[in-house]
Order: C-alpha cells, then sequence, then structure tokens
C-alpha cells in the first residue's frame, strides 16, 4: 500500500495561517468584551437620549440601509449611530431613524459590517452600515443590548456564547503554535 505524502505547509503559509487566527481571535475577543456592555454613556453628541437611556456605543458615519422600489438595499443617508439600553438610532443628514427594541420583530447581522431591522409598523425592513473594522463590536453590541432590554439571563446567554467563540477562535490559534499575542 502506497501512502501519499502531503508536502509540510510553508513558514509562508504557516505565518500566513497565524496572522489570519490571530486576527479571527482579536475580532472575537472585541466582541465579546462589547456584548459586556460596560461603556455606558449619558451623553452622546447631536443625540437626544430619554430620561434612564444610556448608550452603549456609538458609530460615526454610518449609513442608514433602505430597500429601493426593485429589493435592492441601498445607503440612503449617513450619520452618526447609536446602540442604547432602549434603541438603536441613526441621526442622519436628512432624518432621525430610530429601532425601538419593544417593536422590534427581528433583527438580521447576517451580513458583513450591515444590521437589518424589522419593526412592527408594517414598513420595510431598514437597517444600518458601518465599516468592517466595528463590526464584530457593533454586532456584539446590538445583539448584547436588545438581549439585556429583554432580561438578564437573555443578556447572560449572549456573552456566554460570544465568551465561547472567543475561547475557540483562541484555542485554534493558539494550537498552530504561534507565541505573539492575537493583537493583529
Amino acid at each position: 500500500m502506497v501512502q501519499e505524502r502531503k508536502p509540510a505547509p510553508s513558514d509562508t503559509t504557516q505565518q500566513h495561517d497565524a496572522t489570519q487566527l490571530a486576527q479571527q481571535a482579536r475580532r472575537a475577543w472585541d466582541a465579546w468584551v462589547a456584548s459586556k456592555l460596560h461603556h455606558e454613556s449619558t451623553a452622546v453628541a447631536g443625540v437626544n437620549l430619554k430620561r434612564g437611556e444610556v448608550a452603549y456605543c456609538t458609530i460615526e458615519e454610518a449609513g442608514l440601509v433602505e430597500p429601493d422600489e426593485a429589493g435592492a438595499t441601498t445607503v440612503t443617508d449617513t450619520g452618526v449611530f447609536v446602540v442604547t439600553n432602549d434603541r438603536c438610532v441613526l441621526v442622519g443628514s436628512r432624518r432621525t431613524t430610530e429601532w425601538v427594541y419593544a417593536n422590534l420583530l427581528g433583527y438580521s447581522a447576517d451580513r458583513e459590517a450591515l444590521t437589518m431591522f424589522s419593526v412592527r409598523s408594517g414598513q420595510k425592513k431598514t437597517g444600518v452600515k458601518y465599516t468592517v473594522e466595528t463590526a464584530p463590536r457593533v454586532d456584539a453590541t446590538i445583539a448584547a443590548a436588545i438581549a439585556r432590554f429583554h432580561g438578564e439571563d437573555e443578556h447572560a446567554a449572549v456573552v456566554a456564547e460570544l465568551e465561547q467563540a472567543y475561547r475557540r477562535a483562541y484555542a485554534e490559534w493558539e494550537e498552530l503554535g504561534s507565541h505573539s499575542p492575537p493583537t493583529a
């Protein structure tokens, strides 16, 4: 019986793999930390927070995404996007759009750096677009804020899920044998 021999991965390939795994671990770490919602602010420039409302995350130059006549999504306005304990709000250059958690039917962050919201009012899905670099933090903050709105048990479950994702990513990076921290 003849055994096939696989070529050993080159140093360049291993370095590339280590870099990718380090980036994945770093993104997972950022998401896990953001999900804890420790960064609360009671004032955000240009946004009127309601009594008892706190902001967890503020993103400059976010885009309002709306469907066009053909059903494709298009960025129709840009401004400041804020995730709070009661809602997500985009204060755009033309108008303010908010997604109140009590009125949400659902949301999806399944596309890269884009979250779409469906609300009870029957209007079409709308959403917000942000940079790819901020996506892990923003996606986790939105998920955690909505979960916390529904109760501490739901919030704890989101935090635990993101912690497990980080631990898996870190273990994969560590298994590769790299000894530099995953901060890329």
